[in-house]
């Protein structure tokens, strides 16, 4: 599997993607339709935004994963990613959660990444703690649902010093 950093190609599949609503499936889904512009406004101009597309091993493009700056002042960063229907429960969203981890660490000086899922949501909540994530607690009506209705979610994070190795990537980035 390889995670990529997306470019101006990918901003059709990421606005097909973002704009149905069935690419989250039964959880957290992305409440405003995304048009092409603002996508490739925002790989542009949002360096602290930063999409990447999940491939399988013969490069088809099987998901998206996200890092970002979730507060600004204390440098923490959130991650997101989804991975398309047909290919989950096949080991793909544990592996990018934890190149992703992996690569967060390796290249920037934070102290903490963090992921909220909703408390529904039982295989992103596995995939997380698979990669060392803890459950800290409820954030309540913080997502937004397939359903249309908001939802309670579980905020889930990584310090440094309880990764304190790569899992999958090496150093040598």
């Amino acid at each position: 599997m390889n995670l990529r950093i997306a470019e101006k190609e990918d901003i059709p599949l990421l606005a097909q993607w973002f704009n149905d609503a069935r690419f989250t499936g039964n959880h957290q889904n992305f409440p405003v339709q995304t048009s092409k512009a603002q996508l490739e406004k925002r790989m542009i101009e949002q360096k602290e935004w930063i999409d990447f597309i999940i491939e399988n091993k013969d490069g088809t493009q099987i998901g998206w994963a996200v890092h970002y700056v979730s507060a600004p002042n204390f440098g923490w960063i959130e991650i997101g990613y989804v991975i398309i229907q047909e290919k989950r429960n096949k080991g793909y969203g544990s592996e990018a959660v934890q190149i992703l981890t992996d690569y967060l660490f390796l290249t920037k000086d934070v102290i903490r990444i963090q992921a909220v899922t909703s408390v529904g949501n039982i295989a992103s909540q596995r995939i997380l703690e698979k990669a060392g994530y803890k459950n800290e607690g409820t954030l309540r009506k913080a997502l937004w649902e397939y359903d249309g209705m908001w939802a309670d979610g579980y905020m889930y994070s990584i310090l440094r010093e309880e990764w304190k190795v790569p899992k999958i990537l090496t150093k040598t980035l």
